[in-house]
């Protein structure tokens, strides 16, 4: 496990870069009860009572806590100061913001992205309060990019924890494919899973802790559903999408398996061609994302190999960023749309960011469909797979 304070101390020094950069003055977060998700990413501590944390360009960060909260701010390592009020915030508040006096001060709100929406309504209005609103409109200013890069450009710490998890992940599906019988119901190999997170100590990525993953039945309807009590038969293909939480961080793997029927030896040729063409539209991705890439053409790539396999256009992204969410920030592996902002697809891929990788095929009727997910990292030299590739189906023995 990784001490508590590495990651937060990780990013306030690339915090610091980016508001150098941008040549911002100073991050607010102003939070009480945990209300902006950010700030424990940042710190390693949440608030209880109202707090506000200055991060300044110039690397002297204040925190304006109450007494009860104080010492786990000094804990940190963060802070040049840590500053205590008794029953109001205003005076305090205002002596720090007026010395550090910021021409451009950053606020959490965003139009796009959920952890770059962390100022609430009744925060912003007594930030008015406090400031006036004639000053506050003249300095403030979105943090949203500010917080996506924090979020989507990873340490090599957090590349590390991301790693384990996924190893992880890794090691639970094996254990359940040696598991995995003809006849069992949905719920049951969901069941595998739930058994796999708790003999490790880990959660699930998604919903709570040992909910169900993802297994469906194609027969049965291809979609994100719950397991249900659908029994596996002779013929049946079984997609299966997994993500576990551990160290704070979140992998997101799909595998596919095939259930023999009784004198196969493998798959029909079908069902073959539709793995193989997932397969190597997950390459082609993999090949084509790196640094300077836009997210549109990365999915434009893996898009163009499925439908080159005669199967219909892949319905939903072709990928998306991974973190500490399944659904993480950063750039939107997706078409570019006409009457929708297509900003996130546009975005360049940056070094050290992480993806789930997995263009998809999908078709109604039963037809063969396929879901195979492999999780990377941004290299200089283009993508580093994190997962360990599915080469080909997982087949079930049919007795």
């Amino acid at each position: 496990m990784t001490d508590k304070y590495v990651i937060p101390r990780e990013k306030i020094k690339q915090l610091e870069s980016l508001l150098n950069e941008r040549d911002i003055d100073t991050l607010l977060i102003f939070s009480r009860e945990g209300s902006d998700p950010i700030l424990p990413f940042l710190i390693g501590e949440d608030t209880i009572h109202l707090g506000a944390a200055l991060f300044n360009k110039n690397g002297r960060h204040i925190m304006l806590t109450s007494k009860s909260d104080e010492k786990k701010y000094y804990e940190s390592g963060i802070f040049s100061k840590v500053k205590t009020y008794n029953t109001s915030m205003a005076e305090v508040f205002l002596k720090e913001l007026n010395e550090i006096n910021p021409g451009k001060l950053a606020l959490n709100f965003s139009l796009e992205d959920a952890i770059g929406d962390g100022l609430s309504v009744g925060l912003y209005m007594m930030l008015e309060e406090l400031i006036t609103k004639d000053r506050l409109q003249k300095i403030e200013v979105s943090g949203e990019e500010i917080i996506r890069e924090l979020c989507s450009v990873k340490t090599q710490t957090e590349v590390d924890c991301l790693r384990r998890c996924i190893q992880i992940t890794n090691d639970i599906y094996d254990e359940v494919f040696t598991k995995v019988k003809c006849g069992m119901s949905e719920k049951e190999i969901g069941d595998l899973f739930v058994e796999g997170m708790k003999k490790r100590d880990v959660i699930n990525g998604l919903g709570k802790p040992y909910d169900y993953p993802i297994v469906c039945i194609v027969r049965a309807g291809l979609a994100h559903r719950s397991p249900g009590d659908t029994k596996t038969i002779p013929g049946d293909i079984v997609i299966m999408d997994f993500s576990v939480r551990s160290e704070g961080y979140v992998s997101d793997i799909a595998r596919t398996a095939y259930f023999l029927k009784p004198g196969e030896t493998e798959p029909p040729t079908d069902i073959q061609h539709a793995f193989h063409t997932a397969y190597k539209a997950i390459t082609a991705a993999i090949n084509e994302i790196g640094p300077g890439k836009r997210g549109y053409e990365v999915d434009a790539v893996g898009r163009k190999v499925i439908e080159d396999g005669g199967f219909p256009t892949v319905r939903h992204s072709v990928g998306h960023p991974i973190g500490r969410q399944c659904h993480d920030s950063g750039t939107a592996l997706r078409p570019l749309k006409e009457n929708q902002d297509n900003r996130a697809a546009e975005r360049k891929i940056q070094l050290m960011e992480t993806y789930a990788i997995e263009p998809t095929v999908i078709q109604d009727g039963g037809l063969p469909c396929m879901l195979v997910e492999e999780n990377v990292v941004i290299r200089e030299y283009g993508a580093e797979i994190l997962s360990r590739r599915q080469e080909k189906l997982y087949l079930i023995t049919c007795e």
